[in-house]
């Protein structure tokens, strides 16, 4: 009975601005093939899959990609992948799976994920979400999961781990931002902060709870739209008035007391930007890394490339090069981060072709 009432959440909005010119508007990250096979979106779905069944997965999407959505997963009942008018951020987009899923089960419990992960191995992962949805069942909380560090990473959020409550989830002391490179190595240093990995278990009645205390204006906007026939006319007024929101900023870092954090058993890569591949990609000798081409490496080091051409390397070192049909980036690894910036310079100027 416990597990007839989990109910898979998919977050599939972003662009993945770090990862241009291989992401696109048209084709963001998440359908993108990192590792594997399949896309990132079908290994979030196959993975989430043996606890839940395909009637009871909701993807929440964007416009400019749902077709594609819709072909990758073929397998999802139509009405269940979940079409935003105009992205709002993530508290708004869950708040629209919350709705459907009450219909269905006023009891139902929440799996909400980001959709361009990489974790492994997924029988730890199924474990760590039915220990994280019997805890949110039972107390009432919104549990998120943490990620040991591994290093002073400057591009994720931090929690700070308070009392232990059961198993491997504790209370949330309270919720850091991103922080320059001293800070970090502050919180690793310590040993009580955990990486926010932006995947969350909890009630769909509890989330719509919080929201009304602490987004007044967002819930009156879902209480009209649950209450009516959830048609294009109600998406689209519900989307014109819903405050653009995440659920970190808008409700999770406002109830840190009341919080759980499950310290994951698992290993997981959020693949955020282009450095993150050296985790996934098998590297030569002097750690060049190559993805749908062949490289020649004189004198260089820690290079990564992505292209359809054979590319020769001489006396250069940590450098990110991608090819596509219309576009090569070239930039430092250092610099990584970064290439968001790029994309909003290519807005800038008009370039939207590029996008």
């Amino acid at each position: 009975m416990f597990k007839e009432r989990l109910y898979g959440v998919i977050i599939a909005g972003g662009r993945g601005t770090r990862f241009w010119p291989l992401s696109r508007k048209a084709r963001p990250k998440h359908l993108l093939n990192f590792l594997g096979d399949t896309s990132l979106l079908r290994q979030t779905a196959e993975r989430v899959l043996p606890l839940t069944t395909t009637g009871r997965l909701f993807v929440v999407t964007a416009e400019s990609h749902a077709g594609e959505v819709r072909e990758v997963l073929s397998d999802i009942p139509p009405q269940n992948i979940l079409v935003e008018p105009v992205g709002k951020n993530t508290a708004p987009a869950i708040a629209l799976a919350a709705a459907h899923i009450i219909d269905k089960d006023p009891n139902g419990i929440m799996v909400v994920l980001p959709s361009d992960h990489i974790i492994a191995p997924r029988d730890k992962f199924l474990a760590d979400l039915e220990e994280g949805a019997r805890l949110a069942d039972a107390r009432r909380v919104l549990a998120i999961f943490g990620i040991r560090p591994t290093r002073p990473e400057t591009g994720f959020g931090y929690i700070e781990v308070g009392q232990k409550l059961d198993g491997r989830a504790y209370g949330v002391a309270s919720f850091k931002e991103k922080p320059n490179l001293k800070k970090a190595k502050d919180y690793l240093g310590t040993g009580r902060y955990l990486w926010n990995s932006g995947m969350f278990i909890f009630r769909a009645d509890v989330y719509v709870e919080k929201m009304r205390r602490h987004l007044p204006n967002l819930f009156t906007a879902w209480e009209r739209y649950a209450k009516g026939n959830k048609g294009p006319e109600d998406l689209n007024e519900y989307y014109a008035v819903a405050e653009a929101v995440s659920i970190d900023h808008g409700i999770m870092e406002k109830l840190a007391g009341e919080t759980a954090i499950i310290a994951a058993g698992f290993n997981w890569s959020d693949i955020g930007s282009w450095d993150a591949t050296d985790e996934l990609w098998t590297a030569d000798e002097k750690e060049n890394r190559a993805r749908g081409c062949d490289i020649v490496a004189i004198a260089a080091e820690g290079n990564t490339v992505v292209s359809k051409k054979l590319v020769a390397l001489l006396g250069v070192e940590n450098l990110i090069i991608v090819e596509t049909d219309d576009a090569i980036l070239i930039t430092k690894k250092e610099k990584a981060q970064e290439i968001k910036n790029l994309v909003e310079e290519m807005e800038r100027r008009g370039l939207h072709s590029y996008l």
